[in-house]
Protein backbone atom coordinates (compact mmCIF):
# COMPACT_ATOMS: atom_id res chain seq x y z
CA UNK A 1 0.00 0.00 0.00
CA UNK A 2 1.31 3.79 -1.04
CA UNK A 3 -1.19 5.74 0.85
CA UNK A 4 0.27 5.49 4.25
CA UNK A 5 1.96 7.34 6.96
CA UNK A 6 3.20 6.25 9.89
CA UNK A 7 3.36 9.00 13.16
CA UNK A 8 4.60 8.64 16.11
CA UNK A 9 4.89 12.32 17.93
CA UNK A 10 1.20 13.41 19.25
CA UNK A 11 2.15 17.17 17.83
CA UNK A 12 2.75 15.69 14.73
CA UNK A 13 -0.46 13.20 14.92
CA UNK A 14 -2.51 15.61 15.75
CA UNK A 15 -0.58 18.76 13.23
CA UNK A 16 -1.70 16.60 10.58
CA UNK A 17 -5.07 15.17 11.86
CA UNK A 18 -6.20 19.14 11.95
CA UNK A 19 -4.76 20.14 8.84
CA UNK A 20 -7.05 16.75 7.24
CA UNK A 21 -9.53 18.65 9.22
CA UNK A 22 -9.08 21.55 7.95
CA UNK A 23 -9.91 19.83 4.10
CA UNK A 24 -13.30 17.87 5.09
CA UNK A 25 -15.77 17.88 2.61
CA UNK A 26 -18.10 15.51 3.92
CA UNK A 27 -17.81 14.03 7.14
CA UNK A 28 -15.89 13.96 10.43
CA UNK A 29 -15.86 11.23 12.52
CA UNK A 30 -14.02 10.95 15.64
CA UNK A 31 -14.22 7.87 17.70
CA UNK A 32 -12.07 7.92 21.10
CA UNK A 33 -11.77 6.91 24.56
CA UNK A 34 -10.02 10.16 25.62
CA UNK A 35 -11.02 13.31 24.91
CA UNK A 36 -9.69 15.84 27.97
CA UNK A 37 -10.78 19.59 28.92
CA UNK A 38 -7.47 21.13 27.94
CA UNK A 39 -5.77 23.41 24.96
CA UNK A 40 -5.51 20.11 23.09
CA UNK A 41 -9.48 19.70 23.30
CA UNK A 42 -10.03 23.31 22.67
CA UNK A 43 -8.04 23.41 19.40
CA UNK A 44 -9.74 20.11 17.73
CA UNK A 45 -12.89 21.77 19.27
CA UNK A 46 -12.50 25.15 17.36
CA UNK A 47 -11.46 23.30 14.05
CA UNK A 48 -14.37 21.08 14.14
CA UNK A 49 -17.28 24.18 14.83
CA UNK A 50 -15.76 25.65 11.47
CA UNK A 51 -16.15 22.62 9.31
CA UNK A 52 -19.56 22.31 11.02
CA UNK A 53 -20.55 25.59 9.99
CA UNK A 54 -18.95 24.87 6.52
CA UNK A 55 -21.83 22.17 6.56
CA UNK A 56 -19.22 19.42 6.84
CA UNK A 57 -21.21 16.32 9.04
CA UNK A 58 -19.73 15.96 12.73
CA UNK A 59 -19.60 13.04 14.74
CA UNK A 60 -17.97 12.70 17.64
CA UNK A 61 -17.92 9.61 19.98
CA UNK A 62 -16.46 9.97 23.16
CA UNK A 63 -15.99 7.50 26.44
CA UNK A 64 -18.01 8.77 29.10
CA UNK A 65 -15.40 7.33 31.57
CA UNK A 66 -12.12 7.64 29.87
CA UNK A 67 -12.71 11.60 28.88
CA UNK A 68 -12.65 14.71 31.06
CA UNK A 69 -15.15 16.97 29.41
CA UNK A 70 -19.09 17.52 30.01
CA UNK A 71 -21.41 18.06 27.19
CA UNK A 72 -21.27 21.72 28.12
CA UNK A 73 -18.20 21.84 26.59
CA UNK A 74 -19.43 21.10 22.86
CA UNK A 75 -22.44 23.04 22.83
CA UNK A 76 -21.15 26.00 20.41
CA UNK A 77 -20.41 22.41 18.25
CA UNK A 78 -23.61 21.09 18.42
CA UNK A 79 -25.35 24.74 18.03
CA UNK A 80 -23.09 24.66 14.48
CA UNK A 81 -24.67 21.14 13.94
CA UNK A 82 -22.20 18.32 14.74
CA UNK A 83 -23.87 14.97 16.93
CA UNK A 84 -21.98 13.97 20.05
CA UNK A 85 -21.91 11.53 22.13
CA UNK A 86 -20.75 9.87 25.03
CA UNK A 87 -20.16 6.30 25.00
CA UNK A 88 -21.72 4.05 28.30
CA UNK A 89 -22.27 6.77 30.68
CA UNK A 90 -21.67 5.49 34.53
CA UNK A 91 -24.58 3.23 35.37
CA UNK A 92 -26.08 1.10 38.67
CA UNK A 93 -26.47 -2.30 37.77
CA UNK A 94 -26.25 -5.49 39.69
CA UNK A 95 -22.72 -5.71 38.28
CA UNK A 96 -22.06 -2.56 38.56
CA UNK A 97 -18.00 -2.72 38.56
CA UNK A 98 -17.75 -4.97 35.72
CA UNK A 99 -20.27 -3.20 33.35
CA UNK A 100 -19.05 -0.26 33.90
CA UNK A 101 -15.66 -1.66 33.36
CA UNK A 102 -16.37 -2.19 29.72
CA UNK A 103 -15.26 0.91 28.02
CA UNK A 104 -15.05 2.24 24.64
CA UNK A 105 -11.27 2.38 24.10
CA UNK A 106 -10.93 2.69 20.22
CA UNK A 107 -9.16 5.62 18.70
CA UNK A 108 -10.19 6.63 15.73
CA UNK A 109 -10.45 9.34 12.91
CA UNK A 110 -12.26 9.17 9.42
CA UNK A 111 -12.35 11.88 6.98
CA UNK A 112 -14.58 12.03 3.96
CA UNK A 113 -15.00 8.19 4.38
CA UNK A 114 -11.30 8.26 2.53
CA UNK A 115 -8.70 9.40 4.96
CA UNK A 116 -8.51 7.08 8.07
CA UNK A 117 -6.21 7.62 11.54
CA UNK A 118 -5.77 4.37 13.83
CA UNK A 119 -3.58 3.74 16.53
CA UNK A 120 -2.68 4.66 20.34
CA UNK A 121 -3.14 8.63 20.51
CA UNK A 122 -6.53 10.15 22.51
CA UNK A 123 -7.18 14.16 22.19
CA UNK A 124 -5.31 15.23 25.38
CA UNK A 125 -2.45 17.33 26.54
CA UNK A 126 -1.20 14.94 28.84
CA UNK A 127 0.53 13.04 25.95
CA UNK A 128 1.66 15.43 24.02
CA UNK A 129 6.01 13.68 24.85
CA UNK A 130 4.67 10.28 24.63
CA UNK A 131 5.54 7.71 21.82
CA UNK A 132 2.42 6.79 20.27
CA UNK A 133 1.42 4.65 17.26
CA UNK A 134 -0.77 5.79 15.16
CA UNK A 135 -1.23 4.61 11.28
CA UNK A 136 -2.87 7.01 8.47
CA UNK A 137 -4.42 5.15 5.60
CA UNK A 138 -6.02 6.52 2.20
CA UNK A 139 -8.61 4.88 0.17
CA UNK A 140 -11.46 2.71 0.10
CA UNK A 141 -10.29 0.82 2.87
CA UNK A 142 -11.72 3.84 4.95
CA UNK A 143 -15.27 2.94 4.10
CA UNK A 144 -14.68 -0.35 6.24
CA UNK A 145 -13.71 2.11 8.79
CA UNK A 146 -16.69 4.46 8.94
CA UNK A 147 -18.61 0.74 8.57
CA UNK A 148 -16.90 0.11 12.23
CA UNK A 149 -17.78 3.29 13.53
CA UNK A 150 -21.20 3.84 12.26
CA UNK A 151 -21.81 0.14 14.54
CA UNK A 152 -20.61 1.95 17.81
CA UNK A 153 -22.29 5.17 16.90
CA UNK A 154 -25.81 3.10 17.34
CA UNK A 155 -24.51 0.82 19.96
CA UNK A 156 -23.36 4.04 21.89
CA UNK A 157 -25.98 2.82 25.37
CA UNK A 158 -26.27 -0.26 25.41
CA UNK A 159 -23.50 -4.12 25.06
CA UNK A 160 -23.89 -4.77 21.18
CA UNK A 161 -23.82 -7.90 19.95
CA UNK A 162 -20.19 -9.82 19.01
CA UNK A 163 -19.29 -7.46 15.78
CA UNK A 164 -17.72 -9.42 12.86
CA UNK A 165 -14.23 -8.93 11.76
CA UNK A 166 -13.83 -7.44 8.25
CA UNK A 167 -11.55 -8.63 5.57
CA UNK A 168 -10.11 -6.02 3.05
CA UNK A 169 -7.40 -6.83 0.39
CA UNK A 170 -4.67 -8.31 2.25
CA UNK A 171 -5.91 -6.38 5.43
CA UNK A 172 -8.49 -7.73 8.71
CA UNK A 173 -10.33 -4.88 11.01
CA UNK A 174 -10.52 -6.76 14.61
CA UNK A 175 -13.29 -5.39 16.16
CA UNK A 176 -13.50 -6.47 19.54
CA UNK A 177 -16.35 -6.28 22.26
CA UNK A 178 -16.14 -7.26 26.13
CA UNK A 179 -16.13 -10.86 26.06
CA UNK A 180 -14.85 -13.64 28.50
CA UNK A 181 -15.16 -16.21 26.21
CA UNK A 182 -14.70 -14.69 22.53
CA UNK A 183 -11.41 -12.38 23.50
CA UNK A 184 -11.47 -11.60 19.93
CA UNK A 185 -8.24 -10.24 19.50
CA UNK A 186 -5.84 -12.30 21.90
CA UNK A 187 -7.18 -15.29 19.93
CA UNK A 188 -5.19 -13.36 16.98
CA UNK A 189 -2.29 -12.66 19.07
CA UNK A 190 -2.21 -16.05 19.94
CA UNK A 191 -2.68 -17.61 16.49
CA UNK A 192 0.50 -15.42 15.12
CA UNK A 193 2.47 -16.37 17.60
CA UNK A 194 1.70 -20.17 17.18
CA UNK A 195 2.29 -19.28 13.91
CA UNK A 196 5.81 -17.57 13.70
CA UNK A 197 8.25 -18.77 12.15
CA UNK A 198 11.10 -16.63 12.05
CA UNK A 199 10.46 -13.30 14.77
CA UNK A 200 7.86 -11.62 16.73
CA UNK A 201 8.14 -8.11 17.94
CA UNK A 202 5.90 -6.75 20.58
CA UNK A 203 5.73 -3.26 22.17
CA UNK A 204 3.11 -2.32 24.77
CA UNK A 205 2.84 0.20 27.31
CA UNK A 206 0.78 -2.03 29.91
CA UNK A 207 1.68 -5.81 29.64
CA UNK A 208 -0.42 -8.35 31.86
CA UNK A 209 -0.40 -11.53 29.46
CA UNK A 210 -2.62 -14.08 29.70
CA UNK A 211 -1.20 -17.56 30.81
CA UNK A 212 -2.11 -18.56 27.26
CA UNK A 213 -0.02 -15.80 25.49
CA UNK A 214 2.66 -16.08 27.97
CA UNK A 215 2.95 -20.11 26.98
CA UNK A 216 2.38 -19.29 23.45
CA UNK A 217 5.58 -16.85 23.95
CA UNK A 218 7.21 -19.31 25.81
CA UNK A 219 6.73 -22.14 23.35
CA UNK A 220 8.01 -20.09 20.28
CA UNK A 221 10.81 -18.69 22.33
CA UNK A 222 11.51 -22.63 23.18
CA UNK A 223 11.61 -23.30 19.16
CA UNK A 224 13.86 -20.60 17.95
CA UNK A 225 12.00 -17.66 17.18
CA UNK A 226 13.59 -14.18 17.86
CA UNK A 227 11.15 -12.65 20.38
CA UNK A 228 11.95 -8.93 21.36
CA UNK A 229 9.02 -7.16 23.72
CA UNK A 230 9.81 -3.16 24.30
CA UNK A 231 7.89 -2.21 27.59
CA UNK A 232 7.61 1.28 29.47
CA UNK A 233 10.64 1.31 31.75
CA UNK A 234 7.76 2.86 34.33
CA UNK A 235 4.52 3.52 32.81
CA UNK A 236 1.77 6.44 33.50
CA UNK A 237 0.15 3.57 35.81
CA UNK A 238 2.67 2.58 38.05
CA UNK A 239 0.36 -0.58 39.77
CA UNK A 240 0.56 -2.49 36.26
CA UNK A 241 4.15 -2.04 36.31
CA UNK A 242 4.23 -3.94 39.69
CA UNK A 243 1.51 -6.89 38.23
CA UNK A 244 3.67 -7.06 34.91
CA UNK A 245 7.42 -8.42 36.73
CA UNK A 246 5.28 -10.98 37.81
CA UNK A 247 5.36 -12.22 34.48
CA UNK A 248 9.31 -11.13 33.26
CA UNK A 249 11.64 -13.85 35.11
CA UNK A 250 9.87 -16.83 33.47
CA UNK A 251 9.94 -15.48 30.06
CA UNK A 252 13.15 -13.90 30.08
CA UNK A 253 14.30 -17.66 30.72
CA UNK A 254 12.63 -19.29 28.09
CA UNK A 255 14.38 -17.10 26.13
CA UNK A 256 12.29 -13.83 25.33
CA UNK A 257 14.81 -10.29 25.00
CA UNK A 258 13.02 -7.88 27.35
CA UNK A 259 13.92 -4.04 26.87
CA UNK A 260 12.37 -0.82 28.89
CA UNK A 261 12.02 1.67 26.88
CA UNK A 262 13.42 4.75 28.67
CA UNK A 263 13.43 8.63 26.72
CA UNK A 264 9.58 9.24 27.56
CA UNK A 265 6.14 7.09 28.60
CA UNK A 266 5.86 4.80 26.18
CA UNK A 267 2.26 4.30 24.77
CA UNK A 268 2.02 2.84 21.38
CA UNK A 269 0.45 -0.65 20.65
CA UNK A 270 2.15 -2.85 17.75
CA UNK A 271 2.77 -6.46 17.48
CA UNK A 272 5.09 -7.61 14.20
CA UNK A 273 5.32 -11.40 13.33
CA UNK A 274 7.15 -12.60 9.96
CA UNK A 275 5.65 -10.60 7.56
CA UNK A 276 2.50 -9.67 9.25
CA UNK A 277 1.57 -6.62 11.79
CA UNK A 278 -1.10 -5.66 14.07
CA UNK A 279 -1.80 -2.30 15.75
CA UNK A 280 -4.52 -0.28 16.86
CA UNK A 281 -5.91 0.36 20.57
CA UNK A 282 -5.57 -2.70 22.56
CA UNK A 283 -2.91 -3.07 25.22
CA UNK A 284 -1.37 -6.44 25.80
CA UNK A 285 -3.08 -6.96 28.54
CA UNK A 286 -7.10 -8.50 30.34
CA UNK A 287 -8.19 -4.95 30.37
CA UNK A 288 -8.59 -5.19 26.70
CA UNK A 289 -8.92 -8.14 25.98
CA UNK A 290 -11.95 -8.80 27.78
CA UNK A 291 -13.84 -5.38 28.85
CA UNK A 292 -13.13 -3.11 26.19
CA UNK A 293 -14.31 -1.96 22.59
CA UNK A 294 -11.10 -2.13 20.56
CA UNK A 295 -10.55 -1.69 17.19
CA UNK A 296 -6.85 -3.50 15.44
CA UNK A 297 -5.93 -3.55 12.16
CA UNK A 298 -4.18 -6.65 11.11
CA UNK A 299 -2.15 -6.71 7.60
CA UNK A 300 0.39 -8.07 5.53
CA UNK A 301 1.85 -5.10 3.46
CA UNK A 302 5.55 -5.21 2.70
CA UNK A 303 6.01 -1.65 2.65
CA UNK A 304 4.18 -0.83 5.80
CA UNK A 305 5.99 -3.93 7.66
CA UNK A 306 9.04 -2.27 6.90
CA UNK A 307 8.46 1.07 8.39
CA UNK A 308 6.68 -0.28 11.32
CA UNK A 309 10.04 -2.59 11.69
CA UNK A 310 11.86 0.65 11.24
CA UNK A 311 9.99 2.45 14.36
CA UNK A 312 10.54 -0.58 15.99
CA UNK A 313 14.11 -0.54 16.23
CA UNK A 314 14.22 3.15 16.46
CA UNK A 315 12.62 2.46 20.42
CA UNK A 316 15.28 -0.38 20.61
CA UNK A 317 17.99 2.57 20.48
CA UNK A 318 16.61 4.02 23.69
CA UNK A 319 16.23 0.77 26.14
CA UNK A 320 18.14 -1.41 28.35
CA UNK A 321 17.86 -4.81 28.40
CA UNK A 322 15.88 -6.53 31.24
CA UNK A 323 18.42 -7.50 34.35
CA UNK A 324 17.00 -11.08 35.63
CA UNK A 325 19.22 -10.58 38.48
CA UNK A 326 17.67 -7.59 39.91
CA UNK A 327 14.77 -8.93 38.90
CA UNK A 328 15.27 -11.74 41.18
CA UNK A 329 16.59 -9.01 44.10
CA UNK A 330 13.55 -7.13 43.95
CA UNK A 331 12.01 -6.71 47.43
CA UNK A 332 9.86 -8.50 49.23
CA UNK A 333 7.40 -6.00 49.64
CA UNK A 334 7.22 -6.25 45.72
CA UNK A 335 7.27 -9.92 45.61
CA UNK A 336 3.91 -9.49 48.22
CA UNK A 337 2.08 -6.83 46.22
CA UNK A 338 2.38 -9.01 43.22
CA UNK A 339 0.97 -11.91 44.94
CA UNK A 340 -2.04 -9.65 45.90
CA UNK A 341 -2.39 -7.84 42.34
CA UNK A 342 -2.17 -11.50 40.63
CA UNK A 343 -5.74 -12.27 42.25
CA UNK A 344 -7.59 -8.89 40.91
CA UNK A 345 -5.13 -9.05 37.27
CA UNK A 346 -8.40 -9.52 35.38
CA UNK A 347 -8.93 -5.95 36.09
CA UNK A 348 -6.02 -4.58 34.40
Amino acid sequence: MKNFKILTGPEKIYEQMLNDISKAKKSILLETYIYDDDFVGDIFREALIEKAKQGVEVKLLIDAWGSSVKKEFFLELIRAGAKVKFFREFRYVFRMFSKNHERNHRKLLIIDNNLTYIGSCNITAIGLEWRELVLKLKGEISGHFTDSFLTSWQNYKRISKEIRSIIHKGFEIIQDTPSKKARKTETKYIELIKNAKKEILIETPYFVPSFKIRHALGSAAKRGIKIQIILPYTSDVKIVDVLRDTYLGGLYNSGVKIYYYKKKVLHSKLMLVDNLFILGSSNLDYRSFIYQYEINLLGRDKEINSSLKKYFNSGLRDCIKFNYQEWKDRSSFKKLLELFLINVRHYF
